[in-house]
C-alpha cells in the first residue's frame, strides 16, 4: 500500500502487504493455480494492465508471488503463490467466501445472465488446474437452470441445460459457496439435501473439485 497502517497489530500488518484494491482477488486466483499476465486480465476484466502490474511487483517484492518461465512447448511467464505464502492465505481466504456465502443468504437472486458470466470468469481457474476428462452438465442452482460442458480445453456454459446431461447436480449459491471454501462438507450438504447429485457421480465431483478453493471435504 502507498502508506502503511502505522500499527503493530498482525491485522495491520497484513493489509499494509495485501490490503490494497484487486490485491486479494489475484491471490485468490493464484490459489487456484499458476496464472500469466492474461488470465488475470481474463478474471478480472475491470483492472487496468497498469494496475495489475503494479500490484504483481507490489506482491513480488513482498516474496508473496514469484514468477516462472514455463518450459517449451508453453514457454511464457507465469504467476505463482510461494509455498508457504499459500498454505498462510488458504484459510484466509476461504473465511472470506464463507463469508461471502453469509451475504449471499439474504442477497437477492440476480439473472441467470449474470450467473453464466461468472462462471464464464470460473472458467479460467478451472483450466487452469487441468481437466483430463470431458462431460457434460447440468446446474439446477434455486431458479437457474443451465447447462455446462467441460473438457482439457473447453468450458462452455449455456442458458439451455442439455436434455442427456452426464451428471446433474441440484443445489444453490450458499451451499456451492460454503463447500468450496471449506465451510461444508459434501456428506452433510448431501444428507441436508442441500446438494443432490444423479448421473455419472465421479464426473460431478471431479468438476466440483475443479471450482473449490481447496480440496473437497467429504
Amino acid at each position: 500500500m502507498s502508506e502503511g497502517y502505522e500499527q503493530g497489530c498482525p491485522v495491520a500488518v497484513a493489509l499494509d502487504v495485501i490490503g490494497d484494491r484487486w490485491t486479494l482477488l489475484l491471490l485468490r486466483d493464484l490459489t487456484h493455480a499458476p496464472m500469466r499476465f492474461t488470465d488475470f486480465q481474463a478474471i478480472n476484466p475491470k483492472i487496468s494492465p497498469n494496475l495489475l502490474t503494479k500490484r504483481l511487483r507490489s506482491l513480488q517484492d513482498s516474496g508473496i508471488v514469484v514468477r516462472r518461465q514455463l518450459p517449451p512447448p508453453a514457454a511464457t511467464t507465469v504467476y505463482e503463490l510461494e509455498p508457504r505464502s499459500r498454505e498462510a492465505l488458504l484459510p484466509v481466504l476461504n473465511a472470506l467466501g464463507r463469508f461471502g456465502a453469509f451475504l449471499f443468504e439474504n442477497a437477492p437472486t440476480g439473472p441467470s445472465e449474470a450467473l453464466l458470466r461468472q462462471m464464464r470468469l470460473n472458467r479460467h481457474w478451472v483450466l487452469a488446474k487441468g481437466v483430463d476428462f470431458e462431460a457434460c452438465y447440468r446446474f439446477v442452482l434455486g431458479d437457474h437452470d443451465i447447462g455446462l460442458t467441460v473438457g482439457p480445453a473447453t468450458f462452455e456454459p449455456s442458458a439451455t441445460p442439455p436434455q442427456a446431461p452426464d451428471a446433474t447436480i441440484v443445489s444453490d449459491s450458499v451451499t456451492l459457496t460454503r463447500l468450496f471454501n471449506a465451510g461444508h462438507t459434501l456428506t452433510a450438504a448431501e444428507a441436508a439435501g442441500e446438494l443432490k447429485i444423479t448421473g455419472d457421480r465421479a464426473a460431478a465431483l471431479a468438476l466440483l473439485e475443479k471450482f473449490s478453493l481447496a480440496p473437497l471435504a467429504a
